[in-house]
């Protein structure tokens, strides 16, 4: 999968270290690995919902999405904070 993010940072991504805060006014540059982890945990995701899609629709179905999409976006908020 190709990248957005190709050369030097932006105004919303910082080359160092950014001062904590739950909002990330900013974002830092991910490492090759960085990247490379996010696509994983994102293939892997899309494919877990792949495999949600075959059972029938239903409160705990969408229950358990909603779970998926919380799940994923907490590990990366992790991986790239």
């Amino acid at each position: 999968m190709a990248h957005v993010f190709e050369g030097k940072p932006d105004a919303r991504q910082a080359d160092t270290a950014i001062p904590v805060s739950r909002f990330r006014p900013m974002y830092r540059a991910l490492s090759d690995d960085e990247k490379a982890l996010h696509d994983e945990i994102k293939s892997k995701a899309a494919e877990l919902e792949a495999v949600f899609e075959k059972v029938n629709n239903g409160r705990y179905k969408s229950l358990a999405m909603t779970e998926l999409e919380t799940s994923v976006m907490w590990i990366v908020k992790e991986l790239t904070s």
